[in-house]
């Protein structure tokens, strides 16, 4: 899971008076409101009316994203942006669709866009250079996070992206004078450190992240968070025994909480207790219901169990979660071809094949940009 620097999801548009403005503004108080149901029968009735209501698309796409069917949100956008490409808010809130589910690739062209529109757009500048950031083009990043720290005021969620950016390019001296930086901002010494330790756990310096979450746990031994980010890092490690001691004391404060099921089903199953990890994976899939990578290993884990139906069924929603990812489809392939239904497993694995060359394309092209934008 990565760090999300988001306030919120979305926000509520406005539509021009006209006879279904009583509907739309029900439906509008019913969004606020968490009513969500009756807030998608009103914005839909709007639609049926006035196919091409921005505002009302725009409304249902956010009651979309918050009741876990980015799909769907995904659709009432891109029907959105047919209406007016230039839509700031819309093309905000499809990035961060892409963004939640960190397929960051197709969030970054929304996010360029939202910038090319308008450049004083500080949430779309910053979650373009988080994107950046965690494909590991982090070179474009620091220019925009540096601008960005120099015309604001300090924030924290910036300032940490700067760190994590240098820290990736090798610069380490920077990204200790930009952690300073954040450290000085943060509401605790615990705080501080805790950010910093992520940005190690980003960089895949692992030693350097349990250090500093050990010395939160001096500062305050009941931080927030800290056992589920130690967890993780002892994950990385291969440090079994420590990994599970973490993970199990999140969850023995916290039976519910969504990231620790996660982590130690996907641990588990990592190392080759399939049948330990599934009450786990299946806690995780209940509780993130979004999360494609939760059905993903929760229907990996059932097809090395030789339960190839019900891990279609979970395969299969991981796909819709996120149709881009390759590994999805490939044990989507496998578990059809293990089925018999080969014609639908060659289409999976067909499908593995397209994304493949589609990533080394996309590869290709940003290096192609880069030395053009270098040569200049």
């Amino acid at each position: 899971m990565r760090l999300l620097l988001l306030a919120g999801v979305g926000s509520v548009c406005l539509i021009a008076a006209d006879p279904l403005q009583g509907i739309f503004e029900q439906a509008a108080k019913d969004l606020a409101g968490g009513n969500y149901a009756a807030a998608e029968r009103g914005f839909e009735k709007v639609l049926a009316a006035a196919p091409n209501q921005l505002a009302a698309m725009g409304n249902l796409g956010v009651v979309y994203q918050r009741t876990h069917r980015p799909e769907k949100a995904i659709a009432i956008y891109k029907r959105a942006l047919q209406v007016n490409p230039k839509d700031e808010g819309i093309l905000l809130n499809l990035g961060i669709v892409y963004f939640k589910r960190e397929d960051y690739g197709q969030a970054i062209p929304f996010f360029e866009h939202v910038v090319a529109l308008n450049a004083s757009n500080q949430q779309g500048r910053q979650l373009l250079a988080t994107c950046q950031v965690y494909l590991d083009h982090a070179e474009s990043a620091i220019k925009e996070l540096e601008a960005l720290r120099t015309n604001n005021p300090p924030n924290g969620g910036t300032l940490f992206l700067l760190g994590l950016a240098y820290l990736k390019t090798k610069q380490p001296e920077k990204a200790r004078l930009a952690f300073g930086e954040m450290f000085a901002t943060a509401t605790s010494p615990a705080q501080g450190q805790f950010l910093i330790g992520k940005a190690y756990y980003e960089s895949t310096l692992f030693d350097q992240a349990e250090e500093s979450y050990r010395r939160v746990l001096e500062l305050d031994p009941k931080f927030p968070g800290i056992h589920l980010e130690l967890g993780k890092v002892y994950i990385s490690q291969r440090n079994s025994d420590n990994a599970m001691r973490e993970l199990k004391a999140v969850l023995q404060d916290d039976p519910n909480n969504p990231e620790a099921n996660y982590f130690l089903g996907g641990f588990l199953l990592q190392e080759g207790h399939l049948q330990d990890a599934l009450p786990f994976l299946e806690k995780a899939c209940r509780l993130m219901p979004d999360s494609w990578a939760a059905f993903y290993y929760h229907g990996k884990a059932l097809l090395g169990l030789g339960q190839a139906a019900k891990a279609v069924r979970l395969l299969w929603r991981a796909s819709e979660l996120n149709y881009d990812e390759a590994s999805v489809s490939y044990q989507l392939g496998r578990a059809l071809q293990a089925l018999g239904r080969t014609g639908e497993a060659k289409i999976a694995l067909a499908r593995v094949r397209e994304l493949q060359e589609k990533n080394l394309q996309k590869e290709r092209d940003y290096i192609d940009t880069r030395q053009v934008v270098g040569a200049r």
